[in-house]
């Protein structure tokens, strides 16, 4: 099956890398060109690259360069892997190229993207494709200097869903066709959105290490989720459970997450995440706050919590805290940063005027 994969990153690769590994045929379209710089299309002709891969898998393949937004019409799956911060410069361009009978994937779905996808279709009075939203990524990767990309783990078992909601079920098919059985198909896309624990996970490691950041010090992410930092993610985490609940979804525990992501035990958080480090040694913390830990997650995940909360009624003193202390820290107001927030209008909805909308 032919998949235009928006984004070249780490994650964009090994999703185009899994693909190509398994018969299919991605291309890849980075919106800036930015992230293909190490990867020349000169490498094969015909404006192919070369892409080699290592780690759960391990490879090349060759990999269709895209060179504008146009061509992803021609695509019948389109699967979008960049970063929330990058969604207001992104998804516009993709939403314009797009028709009416693709599947659109959002990997690792912030923001509510795929409604925000598929309200703004419509609105331009079109006929929208599917757009299924996953709650994380297919894996966790990262570039090495032995391969173009080291596939760390590729997880065994999450969520997704589509809007319409209706259309989860012949969305599923596809993307096991694609990815393999690891698919489980919940209740919406607002469910989704609840169901991505990175907001929770990077807010609680990066708020206890901010001078580490400072510095520019290598430390390891899991050897420094330490007892503090781990009684931060559960709080953090026991909010965010408390709003899926308030629309009716139950959603995965972010101990649930680590031990599915990552194959390892664990009693706790402290445990698993002492775990992680000694299964992975790694990964190595953010040395600036200028990093999708901040950028990505607080305003296009804690602030999307945070208006949840609010839409239902409900109050999330640690969410709200951590959204004001990391905008403190940055010298920015993360609350003023996510134009798909303000689009979706969230709190002048009712939870049950979003939940029909979904």
């Amino acid at each position: 099956m032919r998949v235009a994969i928006v984004g070249a990153g780490p994650v964009a690769r090994a999703t185009a890398a899994y693909l190509a590994h398994h018969g299919h045929e991605p291309g890849i379209w980075s919106p800036s060109g930015r992230s293909l710089e190490d990867l020349p299309s000169g490498r094969l002709a015909g404006g192919r690259i070369a892409l080699t891969y290592e780690g759960a898998l391990a490879g090349r393949a060759s990999i269709t360069r895209i060179a504008s937004a146009d061509t992803l019409a021609d695509y019948p799956v389109v699967l979008i892997a960049v970063p929330g911060h990058a969604y207001p410069a992104v998804l516009p361009a993709v939403t314009d190229a797009l028709r009416a009978g693709q599947l659109v994937i959002v990997s690792g779905a912030l923001s509510l993207a795929p409604l925000w996808i598929r309200e703004r279709i419509a609105a331009a009075g079109i006929e929208p494709p599917i757009v299924a939203g996953w709650a994380t990524t297919l894996g966790t990767a990262r570039r090495t200097p032995t391969a173009d990309v080291k596939l760390n783990t590729i997880r065994t078992r999450f969520d997704m869903a589509a809007v319409p909601n209706v259309a989860g079920a012949s969305v599923l098919p596809t993307c096991r066709e694609l990815f393999g059985d690891r698919f489980t198909l919940a209740d919406n896309v607002l469910a989704i959105t609840l169901t991505n624990v990175n907001p929770i996970a990077h807010a609680a490691e990066t708020l206890p290490n901010l001078t580490r950041i400072d510095r520019r010090e290598d430390w390891p992410l899991f050897h420094y989720t330490t007892a503090s930092a781990a009684r931060i993610c559960a709080a953090l985490d026991a909010e965010r459970l408390r709003v899926a609940a308030a629309f009716g979804s139950k959603v995965r525990s972010i101990e649930e997450h680590y031990r599915l992501s990552y194959h390892v035990d664990g009693a706790d958080i402290t445990a698993i995440a002492e775990a992680i480090h000694a299964k992975y040694q790694g990964p190595l913390g953010p040395k600036t706050l200028e990093h999708r830990y901040v950028l990505e997650d607080v305003p296009f995940g804690l602030v999307v919590i945070e208006a949840l909360a609010r839409c239902a009624g409900i109050e999330v003193p640690n969410v709200s805290g951590s959204i004001t202390l990391l905008s403190s820290a940055c010298g920015r107001d993360f609350r003023q940063d996510n134009p798909l927030l303000t689009d979706l209008a969230i709190e002048r909805s009712t939870p049950e005027q979003l939940l029909a909308r979904v």
